[in-house]
């Protein structure tokens, strides 16, 4: 991988041989140093499938997205962008998430400008990474179309590419609730405080709770994927079910599509809430009875 060096970029370097040349050969050159100064020849797709591009900062964070890197500023218009975002120790197996971006505070709604310096290395994405996958997944999720007029249409996940983000989906819930209840378990094997019929009463409760975390984050799916109030719930009592007993903890990982990752990290919350609760229950001692008072002395 090397850093960037707009000096070198070949685009660039053909707009200024060809404004060089505009003096001796006339209009030809002139059309193309309009070419050069406003279209990026490399981002043209109406050659071939879309172009998703990922820019490398040298801080580490990588953006992904339709890149304009023609002209000659000192920035990078990046367009329909994702980036990475931590999820060490989450369910998905994975040390990153994928965001999409516009969701931040400010609403940002014009794309992304980069400063050039700022840049370590420019990347195409590969058409089937896990990346590109979890991408056109999102779009078709959202809804999200590409625009009628583009030189870079955007590529949307075909039925087969968005089942296989939701059973990822279903066994990172699965997953997130495995963990909670051997955690519940683990602690259950130690010397509590409270007598073992207290403890099992606050145990069955939890993992009752974390049941039912499960089927939200469940109907949640549905909803995220435009199921019918009935095809939801046919859906939550099946995969509810067939979720149940199995052990899907070594399966490798998944880069979810954003939404469907959302409802993961809000399950996966949850599902420490109700443990912590379900815990502090299990390790606090309960207060002696007040005892009632008496007449006799």
């Amino acid at each position: 991988m090397s850093r960037y060096d707009a000096a070198r970029d070949p685009v660039r370097l053909a707009g200024r041989v060809l404004r060089w040349m505009a003096p001796w050969v006339g209009v030809p050159a002139l059309v193309g140093v309009l070419i050069s100064g406003t279209v990026d020849v490399r981002s043209l797709p109406l050659f071939g499938p879309e172009r998703e591009t990922a820019v490398l900062l040298l801080d580490g964070q990588a953006y992904f997205g339709h890149l304009d890197e023609s002209g000659e500023s000192g920035t990078l218009v990046l367009r329909d962008v994702y980036y990475f975002q931590d999820a060490k120790g989450g369910p998905t197996n994975l040390p990153v998430a994928l965001v999409r971006r516009g969701s931040e505070a400010h609403e940002p709604a014009d794309g992304m400008r980069i400063n050039r310096d700022k840049v370590l290395a420019l990347e195409q994405v590969g058409p089937s990474s896990a990346v590109a996958q979890a991408i056109q997944a999102e779009r078709r999720i959202a809804h999200l179309q590409s625009a009628l007029l583009t030189l870079n249409r955007a590529a949307i996940a075909t039925a087969g590419t968005v089942a296989a983000q939701r059973v990822a989906a279903e066994h990172d819930i699965q997953r997130a609730h495995i963990a909670a209840v051997g955690q519940l378990v683990k602690l259950n094997e130690l010397v509590l405080p409270i007598s073992k019929a207290e403890a099992q009463t606050i145990t069955d409760k939890a993992i009752a709770d974390f049941r039912t975390v499960r089927r939200n984050a469940l109907a949640t799916v549905a909803a995220v994927l435009g199921m019918s109030a009935a095809e939801a719930d046919a859906y939550v009592r099946a995969t509810d079910q067939q979720l149940e007993g199995q052990t899907v903890t070594s399966e490798p990982g998944v880069l979810l599509a954003p939404d469907l990752n959302r409802v993961v990290k809000t399950a996966s919350q949850l599902y420490t809430q109700v443990g912590d609760a379900a815990a502090k229950q299990l390790t606090q001692p309960r207060s002696a009875p007040t005892p009632s008072p008496t007449a006799r002395p």
